[in-house]
């Protein structure tokens, strides 16, 4: 068995570097969504989505419905900047986002679109994975394949759900350290990555517990959806969680394995959120 896995990481491997190659590399101006009209350096056809700007709509809506000027918002998992660069726009000159992300060939891209973009003064990103721990020799992180090239931190029984690349070493950090050190405060973080999301919640327990964020997170299985729902009933949070698939709203409890990945919209008690949830359902019906 365990030669027939290593085989077949290996033709996967295989398949990934032909696919690269195959695919073209171009700027391109986003065509629609948050990040409309902002530059990108993508592979198509495989980025094609970024490129449309029909990349993850109700998240682009939540962030565009709560996002206002002079605001911090945290990207965790932000992969290439779709969301980010969008983001940055709405917070304008006085906000701030900060970027994080494992992955060097991601930063790097990363990087890249917020200097094509002018957003430096704004944008800031970071090379690392959010984590549980910090961890100061750096922690295993699994590469995405290259349509689908998100990846993620293979630790702590964690596998990334599409992470089909070879496996990294890159720096991991708290949400709580990184604060802590002199980070912004965000009231807003975005958390997509890869089936790590209750590592990087329990890794800010303090900032959570006295500053109160908004949260917005894909998670990708049952067991990490009960977990948050403990954790978020905790902090005293509400919560809902959508279906990307099927474009409609589960209950609170969470949802069975045939509605994962589920996005997860979460708020503290005093926030409006049942409005903003109003307004994130008819922007995106």
């Amino acid at each position: 068995m365990r030669r027939i896995s290593s085989r077949w990481q290996r033709a996967t491997r295989g398949l990934d570097r032909i696919k690269r190659l195959i695919q073209r590399e171009v700027w391109v101006q986003v065509q629609s969504g948050l990040s409309r009209g902002m530059w990108m350096r993508l592979r198509l056809p495989g980025e094609g989505a970024y490129w449309h700007g029909t990349h993850e709509p109700d998240v682009q809506n939540a962030i565009f419905c709560a996002v206002k000027p002079g605001l911090v918002v945290y990207d965790i998992g932000a992969h290439l900047g779709s969301i980010a660069l969008g983001t940055a726009r709405l917070v304008g000159k006085l906000g701030c986002v900060v970027a994080f992300d494992g992955d060097p060939e991601n930063v790097v891209r990363l990087r890249e679109n917020v200097r094509r973009n002018g957003l430096a003064d704004r944008l800031r990103v970071v090379h690392g994975a959010v984590w549980s721990s910090t961890r100061s020799h750096g922690i295993p992180f699994r590469r995405g394949g290259v349509v689908k090239s998100r990846g993620g931190v293979e630790a702590n029984g964690n596998h990334p759900v599409v992470g089909t690349g070879e496996i990294i070493t890159v720096p991991a950090i708290t949400l709580d350290e990184f604060i802590g050190s002199g980070g912004p405060q965000p009231h807003l973080v975005k958390i997509d990555v890869e089936g790590g999301e209750y590592e990087v919640l329990q890794g800010g327990a303090r900032f959570f517990r006295s500053q109160r964020p908004l949260i917005l997170a894909e998670v990708h299985h049952q067991q990490a959806a009960d977990q948050i729902c403990s954790w978020l009933n905790d902090y005293q949070y509400c919560l809902e969680w959508h279906r990307p698939q099927v474009g409609a709203a589960v209950d609170s409890e969470g949802s069975d394995a045939r509605d994962f990945p589920c996005r997860l919209f979460a708020w503290p008690s005093d926030y409006e959120g049942a409005t903003w949830m109003a307004r994130v359902y008819f922007r995106d019906a």
